[in-house]
């Protein structure tokens, strides 16, 4: 992972590799700086339905939405004989339930939201997915993008990530100010802000804990620190155990957190985008999320107030933890998959190549770092324009010793949705965390001997 950090720091602030592929004006053919023909003419197919499958739903991914939408206008104003049609689906329904479900059965869209890691390995071995290597070799992309290691099986592609994402506390300036303190390096300081903030009448951490991700993301950091980056990728080779010690110790840390009550009452109840509100409108001092969560503070209409008043830190490393204590969550783990029932019709499969041009280029990259603040996940030339909050968390990202996948991308479905339970469970003060643990260990042993 540190290898992806390099790679993002050398793309975002040396700018030193060119992209290969180019497109075209008329629309009706495309092609490789070297001449080649990439998507054929299009005027002599069938027309053909593409079912896209997209999760951008709700206030704090409407940028995203965008950038698909007009991604997909300039597909279709490229492949007259291809309509692509949308379909929304919340996230965690689409990831958790819907797609396993169709997955199952073989009918899944044609193009969908897809996880890297646990998710791509178990669709890659039900045959599920479209190989892309050869189609990425074809369109000029292949070494275009900065990290596909969570895409990649046994050396072929399966998916492509939109973007990449850290993980760490933006924090509210005025507040701040207010409490005399700094962005914390220590883990002391950081218990010190969230005392002098409840004491000040302020909710020390905004959580929204209706969806167990939201809190889990929480947790993975805090697994990262105290356990070691390596032990997330461990749990599901066997070489951590979730009853481990310096696991149990992260788990009481968010533990410690209800019972010196540092979050709002009710925090189970609400949705994700409650904890945005408590940052902005000044009931909290810190959130911790994802740098995707930058474009909701950088947007005047949403940040209101608060508009240039958020700023960034990384989760302080927390003592007795092993390995790095620099190392942050990162990684580029979400994009997009392709049915591999697509593989034998030359239309979907034109049109689908026609979808990757359109919305994995350059241009498309830069729109996601300005209007979504996602980080890209292919190597960018032009880095104008980028935010002072970006730049804080790119800044973080440039002073991490190390990176750990998130513990949702790597662990099974089966062992995520009963650590989640659990999670929520510690959030409403009705666990032992030691005994919640052995229950996760359980499931995590019995998928692990399944496969």
């Amino acid at each position: 992972m540190k290898k992806i950090l390099l790679s993002l720091m050398m793309v975002l602030f040396l700018s030193s590799i060119v992209l290969a592929a180019c497109g075209t004006e008329n629309g009706t053919e495309e092609g490789n700086e070297d001449g080649t023909e990439v998507v054929k003419e299009t005027d002599e197919m069938e027309p053909v339905t593409i079912t896209l499958r997209h999760t951008q739903i709700g206030e704090g991914k409407e940028n995203r939405l965008n950038l698909l939408e007009d991604a997909v206008a300039d597909a279709e104003s490229k492949m007259k004989n291809a309509t692509y049609e949308f379909e929304a689906v919340d996230g965690e329904v689409n990831r958790f339930d819907k797609l396993p479900a169709e997955m199952a059965a073989g009918n899944q869209p044609d193009i969908f939201d897809l996880f890297g890691g646990a998710d791509t390995i178990r669709y890659a071995k039900a045959e599920r997915l479209l190989p892309l290597s050869e189609i990425l070799d074809e369109l000029g992309l292949t070494d275009q993008f900065i990290e596909l290691g969570e895409f990649t099986i046994d050396g072929e592609i399966y998916g492509l990530p939109i973007g990449g994402f850290t993980e760490g506390y933006f924090y509210s300036k005025p507040i701040f100010e207010e409490l005399g303190v700094e962005p914390p390096t220590t883990w002391a300081e950081l218990e010190d802000i969230a005392v002098k903030a409840k004491e000040a009448g302020y909710v020390p951490f905004a959580m929204a804990a209706k969806g167990a991700w939201v809190p889990m993301m929480t947790m993975n950091t805090l697994v990262g620190h105290s356990a070691g980056p390596d032990s997330i990728q461990g749990l599901v080779e066997g070489t951590t155990k979730w009853t481990d010690p310096e696991v149990v110790a992260a788990f009481e840390y968010l533990e410690g957190f209800v019972e010196k009550e540092y979050l709002k009452q009710g925090s189970l109840g609400l949705d994700y985008g409650e904890q945005r509100n408590q940052l902005i409108t000044g009931e909290a001092a810190m959130m911790f999320d994802g740098s995707w969560t930058s474009s909701v503070f950088t947007d005047p209409e949403q940040a209101g107030d608060m508009l240039g008043d958020v700023g960034y830190f990384a989760m302080p490393g927390v003592p007795n933890g092993v390995g790095d204590q620099s190392a942050v969550n990162a990684g580029f783990s979400n994009g997009y998959g392709f049915s591999s029932t697509i593989a034998d019709d030359e239309g979907k499969l034109a049109a689908v190549k026609q979808f990757i041009q359109s919305l994995y280029n350059d241009e498309m990259q830069k729109r996601g770092l300005i209007e979504d603040k996602l980080l890209p996940s292919m190597k960018i030339e032009d880095l104008s324009g980028v935010d002072p909050l970006m730049s804080e968390i790119i800044d973080v990202m440039n002073l991490a010793g190390g990176a750990f996948p998130t513990i949702d991308g790597v662990v099974q479905a089966e062992v995520n949705t009963v650590l989640g339970e659990g999670i929520q469970r510690i959030l409403g003060n009705d666990v032992d965390v030691k005994e919640m643990l052995e229950e996760v260990q359980e499931v995590q042993e019995k998928v692990n001997q399944e496969g």
